[in-house]
């Protein structure tokens, strides 16, 4: 089964205590590594704005990223942030497992077929 967990370290669990990694999703090829690729993309896309949001929860105020301060404060809330992403790292393998059938059939067999 391609969507089976693999044994070894660095993931979340899954089935039966296997861990999920990326190795997993891998294993859908092409279409794994652009299904990783969305999710990330979609991971990152939202970390700004909720890094600025973050700030205009704790200063009252929008992030002027004229102001050395501000643009500091935005990037040690996207550094924690992403420290603390770590802690997703195998929702988001789920995802691009889950999104992996989807790229082939949608965007990849596609463009085979062109």
């Amino acid at each position: 089964d391609r969507r089976g967990g693999s044994e070894g370290g660095g993931g979340g669990e899954g089935e039966g205590g296997k861990t999920l990694e990326f190795a997993d999703v891998k294993k859908y090829g092409v279409a794994g590594t652009v299904a990783y690729v969305i999710t990330e993309l979609a991971f990152w896309i939202l970390a700004f704005p909720a890094a600025a949001y973050a700030l205009y929860n704790t200063t009252g105020h929008w992030p002027d990223l004229s102001d050395n301060a501000d643009r500091a404060a935005v990037l040690g809330f996207i550094f924690a942030g992403a420290n603390v992403a770590r802690l997703a790292v195998p929702l988001r393998l789920g995802a691009a497992l889950a999104l992996a059938p989807w790229v082939d059939e949608n965007l990849i067999s596609k463009e085979r077929e062109e």
